[in-house]
């Protein structure tokens, strides 16, 4: 099992993702998103910081319909995990995934720097 961070839900969008082999393999084992991702791509593509074919919703939808892919509420404890993070990281999602992340011990699927810095359990 992986935990997808945004940036991954949104390279996997495109028709060639420049994912290693071996990372496609263990999201197709089985996969996590947070549903703050999807909020998060729905502000990207309101504010035109993002281009897609499709909406949030659609993206939404789509995800819903992979069997190997689990969407995952946020609930208060979630919420609580990542402010209490020794991390003086400001995004709230990415805190999200970290604490989520670390709390299953899984890896997050990311290519985020400051994600890698300071979780080590990454794949790209």
């Amino acid at each position: 099992m992986v935990i997808l961070d945004t940036c991954a839900l949104i390279e996997l969008c495109l028709e060639e993702p420049g994912l290693k082999a071996q990372t496609l393999k263990r999201i197709q084992e089985g996969s996590e998103v947070l549903s703050v991702s999807f909020a998060e791509i729905a502000l990207k593509l309101k504010k035109g910081a993002l281009e897609l074919n499709l909406t949030a919703k659609d993206l939404l939808d789509k995800f819903l319909e992979i069997p190997e892919v689990t969407i995952v509420d946020i609930n208060v404890k979630c919420w609580l995990d990542a402010i209490d993070l020794e991390w003086h990281h400001k995004d709230p999602a990415d805190r999200l995934i970290v604490a989520y992340a670390q709390s299953q011990k899984i890896p997050v699927v990311t290519s985020d720097k400051l994600i890698k810095k300071f979780y080590r359990n990454v794949l790209w």
